[in-house]
């Protein structure tokens, strides 16, 4: 069983404006975010993540067919993820962009963070957080 695994993809994390996003304290962000998906990396597995055993967690593979503002960004900013990604030739797949559901966070009941595993990697890149789950509204 591969362990889950986590990190922030720096590079290409896309911002989002929410005050419970992006503007948040970096102690909230510690407190709230790193915590919550650190206790899913000791809870679960990657094969879990990527099967749906996790609560509220899913492969987001009908991403491209959303219509929603959020959606449509998070789509486009993906595709330029891959394009960035050609030199390494690998890909991000509709497949492989997840969504996890952030707990303990009072405010904000429908929070989320979305990220990618590439194909040959056992690693949960996270790239936006979704604290008014306006991605799948």
């Amino acid at each position: 069983m591969t362990s889950f695994v986590w990190h922030i993809d720096s590079e290409n994390y896309l911002n989002n404006n929410s005050p419970h996003a992006d503007k948040m304290s970096t102690k909230h962000f510690i407190d709230k975010i790193c915590r919550c998906l650190d206790n899913y990396s000791k809870k679960y597995s990657l094969e879990q993540l990527k099967n749906g055993v996790i609560p509220h967690s899913h492969s987001c593979s009908n991403l491209r067919t959303k219509s929603g503002r959020a959606a449509k960004q998070l789509y486009g900013h993906l595709k330029r993820i891959n394009e960035n990604l050609a030199n390494e030739q690998t890909q991000i797949d509709a497949n492989d962009i997840y969504q996890l559901k952030i707990k303990g966070i009072v405010e904000k009941q429908e929070y989320r963070c979305f990220g990618y595993i590439l194909p040959d990697d056992d690693v949960f890149h996270l790239v936006y957080l979704d604290p008014d789950h306006e991605v799948y509204e």
